[in-house]
């Protein structure tokens, strides 16, 4: 048995190369082999979000706690709130950060592929992106 005490992890700042605002990572678990699981808590500040950005092999968002917003590349902006789970399919182009005004937290959970690979990053999501009106909850 393995207990990795939260008293030994730091908090991380995440960079601006691949965030806007500022964002905050808590890793709760980095796989050893054969596993390839990685998963982190990810808490936003208003206005926060990642950058373009895709995973070989998917992505799971769990909301914890605020309000969110995600969007995959050519589709409307979504809002997500506390106890949303977001599936994102592998390799699709997307990206997820707080609401304007909002904190928000998820536990972001994905794996890498059998080589090895990850996240690929792309480009910041522009204002007009980010500040377009999310699609209605439903």
């Amino acid at each position: 048995m393995t207990v990795l005490r939260s008293a030994n992890r730091k908090t991380n700042v995440q960079p601006p190369t691949n965030f806007t605002g500022v964002v905050f990572s808590d890793e709760i678990v980095q796989g050893k082999a054969p596993s390839r699981m990685r998963a982190s808590v990810v808490s936003f500040t208003p206005g926060g979000r990642t950058a373009w950005h895709s995973h070989p092999v998917g992505q799971t968002l769990y909301c914890l706690s605020g309000a969110g917003r995600v969007q995959f590349e050519g589709q409307q902006v979504q809002e997500i709130r506390a106890g949303d789970t977001v599936l994102i399919p592998p390799n699709t182009r997307h990206w997820h950060g707080s609401a304007p005004d909002k904190l928000f937290a998820h536990l972001a959970m994905s794996e890498q592929t059998d080589k090895g690979e990850g996240t690929a990053w792309f480009e910041h999501v522009s204002d007009t992106d980010y500040n377009a009106a999310p699609a209605p909850v439903t």
